[in-house]
């Protein structure tokens, strides 16, 4: 009896290893792509406190309170998000001998409105360093382009696959396998010279260095259609 279950559960596996060896027939390969260049409508700026210091509490009370006076002069900008940064802090040798700890903590502003974030940057580049901008389209943005770009991709897709069929004879077919994603490009990011923007910039001059940039957005389609006599 056992030898006979064994014997049958082999058909059913060598059976099942046949059939996903079979190729289907009429599989056509297809991809299609929708691409747009959209204006970034948001800015981000990474700055930073850093010190030196060779007792790491006095360190650390410096960077606290030079943080919370940061904070504080960008409470008043309601159209910049201010997002918090971890505290790290590490040992310095010189010649194998202990010199100091440094310690870093860095903040990210985030804006629609370049005038609102150049002037704030302005005022806090007098204590802190900027260490980078950056231009990127906005998570609703990019929501709303990428749905759009689908649509398209799609018809596309469809279009070609109704013109495979019509030139081989054929009435009809379907989807065998699709996959969709988009890919986004990523602008590079602008550190700025000497860890610092100009000295001489002036609260007025700072939004003059936040211009809106563009990004291209693409969807991508790759599938195949299995053609039905």
């Amino acid at each position: 009896m056992n030898k006979r279950i064994l014997l049958l559960s082999l058909s059913f596996f060598l059976s099942s290893a046949i059939a996903h060896e079979v190729k289907l027939d009429g599989i056509v390969n297809l991809q299609a792509s929708a691409s747009v260049e959209v204006e970034t409508d948001t800015m981000l700026a990474s700055i930073a406190v850093e010190g030196e210091n060779y007792d790491p509490s006095a360190l650390a009370d410096e960077i606290n309170k030079t943080m919370s006076w940061a904070l504080k002069t960008a409470a008043p900008f309601k159209t910049v998000k201010v997002k918090g940064g971890q505290y790290t802090s590490h040992q310095l040798y010189n010649n194998r001998i202990f010199k100091a700890w440094r310690g870093t903590q860095t903040i990210t502003l985030e804006s629609k409105d370049s005038k609102q974030l150049g002037k704030l940057i302005g005022l806090l580049q007098k204590r802190l360093l900027i260490k980078s901008l950056r231009y990127q389209v906005s998570n609703e943005k990019l929501a709303v382009t990428k749905q759009l770009l689908t649509k398209q991709a799609i018809a596309t897709f469809k279009s070609q696959a109704k013109t495979v069929i019509e030139e081989l004879g054929k009435n009809k077919y379907i989807i065998h396998q699709i996959s969709i994603n988009s890919n986004n490009q990523r602008l590079p990011v602008h550190y700025a010279k000497s860890r610092m923007l100009s000295s001489s910039m002036s609260d007025e001059a700072a939004p003059a260095n936040l211009q809106q940039s563009s990004s291209t957005i693409q969807v991508n389609i790759n599938g195949s259609i299995r053609i039905i006599n």
